[in-house]
């Protein structure tokens, strides 16, 4: 008599691993996930966007958060435009003075220096004079005709500039520096520069890391820092034989790693060294990038979440369209959607989220009320798109109107012996929020069959109870897909078993 099996599947989850067929990886692992967060060993739907503003009407490059004697600024850089955000009331006011001519491929990076004891925002595209904004009036030239430069960096009583454009010349190993303490002095004092030789190779990034200046290269990361003599900065290389190939992708992680996109995929550097993740994630990332449109690549860090995004341009697409996320805690890494996203960029709220802002309804609701991601001072992950869009994550399960799209993979499940054919005939699902739909898949995911969609509630079931799923199905291998995609809808699971009878072998 033929017996009933189960696969139980047994928290924590395990993030994408896309290292081997999908039949041989852990059963706690994917093939296959979009638009899904992992917390607390549970899979939910991300959370989605809301829009700030109006429209800025062209390309946002860039955006900063800054504080000026206690009180926040918030400023959005376009192609030619610059917005300043009146949190209060959730506009934009404009900024400009003088328009800037920089193209769609001419990236726009930001430093928050000192400038007569009061924190200024300073920003460059490499094509345009370094602009300043000091919270008041509209934005200028830095003084001192500083040259034009690509990465631009604070650091101390100084504002660092590398890659710089000087009477007409390039100089792309070069990094220069202000007057101690007067970032609008470039000649006297303690003002200079040095070019960065030894390896011939140009400048593709500027960073702080701990209580030093990095400066990457494609091939190296040279450390930084002040000497009590007439050369005022001292840059040590170091071993790396990798560094960053896009400024933008450069984040400092709570773990004291510095995380960068590097030709072979993610690095952390630790101060001497900079290993590769360990994640089999790196060949999809290495094989799916668009090549020619790197430096459209973005990063952020999403402290609550304990996780490191990157957003990078995939296959023939010309704009960022996948954002790479990899857990910086348990290492493991998992992907959003998100199409056009030109920037990311963090602000702080004045206030705790409101009983109206929530979406849904009280039993929809799968987070808690009181968690910090929702109280004022949470960080909150602001994105600028290709269409002058800038949205908010926050508080809801949509992306500016417009339903997420989010689901999970199993693996292939077998049965107890590799090639035996196996009568599928059920499984028991605990999730909760508002919708689930489950599909299976015989070939591999490249056709998918709905089980069932099941209406949810704001509680898991009972251990005894679960939500119990009937299908039929012969097949040697089958893989499972949880999905919704359906607006102001949520999910979250943390367990499923499917149930199985063995047959033959083929």
């Amino acid at each position: 008599m033929a017996i009933k099996q189960k696969k139980p599947i047994l928290i924590p989850i395990l993030g994408l691993d896309v290292s081997s067929p999908a039949e041989y990886i852990d059963n706690r692992a994917t093939p296959n996930c979009q638009n899904v967060q992992i917390s607390h060993n549970e899979i939910s739907k991300r959370i989605g966007t809301s829009l700030i503003g109006a429209n800025l009407g062209e390309r946002i490059l860039a955006g900063r958060e800054f504080t000026v004697e206690g009180s926040k600024y918030v400023i959005r850089i376009g192609l030619t435009k610059v917005e300043l955000l009146n949190i209060s009331t959730n506009t934009w006011v404009d900024i400009t003075g003088t328009a800037l001519t920089g193209t769609d491929s001419d990236r726009v990076y930001t430093a928050v220096p000192i400038l007569i004891d009061e924190r200024v925002i300073v920003f460059t595209n490499g094509i345009d004079n370094i602009r300043k904004y000091t919270s008041l009036g509209n934005t200028s030239d830095l003084g001192g005709s500083p040259p034009k430069a690509k990465f631009i960096q604070e650091y101390g009583d100084y504002l660092l500039l590398a890659y710089v454009y000087d009477s007409g010349l390039d100089l792309p190993m070069r990094v220069q520096w202000c007057d101690t303490g007067n970032i609008e002095e470039w000649v006297s004092g303690n003002a200079g520069y040095v070019d960065i030789l030894e390896d011939g190779q140009n400048i593709t990034g500027l960073a702080l890391y701990g209580s030093y200046l990095v400066v990457h290269k494609e091939n190296s990361i040279y450390v930084g820092y002040p000497i009590s003599s007439a050369e005022v900065f001292q840059f040590d290389r170091k071993s790396t034989e990798v560094g960053t190939i896009c400024q933008a992708t450069i984040q400092n992680l709570p773990t004291g790693e510095q995380i960068f996109l590097a030709k072979d995929g993610l690095h952390l550097f630790n101060g001497n060294t900079a290993p590769a993740i360990e994640s089999s994630i790196q060949d999809e990332l290495r094989t799916t990038i668009n090549p020619a449109y790197i430096n459209k690549c973005w990063s952020i860090v999403c402290v609550e979440l304990d996780e490191y995004w990157l957003g990078v341009p995939t296959g023939s697409n010309t704009e960022v369209d996948t954002v790479y996320k990899f857990n910086y805690k348990t290492r493991q890494c998992y992907k959003d959607y998100r199409l056009n996203t030109t920037c990311a960029f963090t602000y702080t709220k004045n206030t705790n989220i409101s009983w109206d802002d929530e979406v849904g309804t009280w039993d929809e609701a799968t987070g808690r009320w009181d968690d910090t991601t929702l109280s004022a001072l949470a960080p909150i992950i602001i994105f600028g798109d290709k269409d002058g869009n800038t949205v908010q994550r926050y508080a809801n399960y949509n992306d500016n109107g417009v339903a997420i799209d989010a689901w999970w993979e199993s693996k292939e499940f077998e049965a107890d012996e590799k090639g035996r054919l196996a009568r599928w005939l059920g499984m028991r699902l605990w999730a909760k929020g508002s919708g689930i739909t489950t599909d299976y898949s015989i070939d591999g995911g490249n056709t998918w069959v709905t089980i069932e969609t099941s209406v949810l509630s704001g509680d898991y079931p009972s251990d005894s109870s679960p939500l119990k799923l009937y299908f039929d199905i012969l097949s040697t291998k089958i893989r499972f897909r949880f999905r919704n995609n359906t607006i102001d809808e949520n999910f979250t699971f943390k367990q499923f078993i499917p149930e199985y009878i063995n047959r033959e072998l083929t």
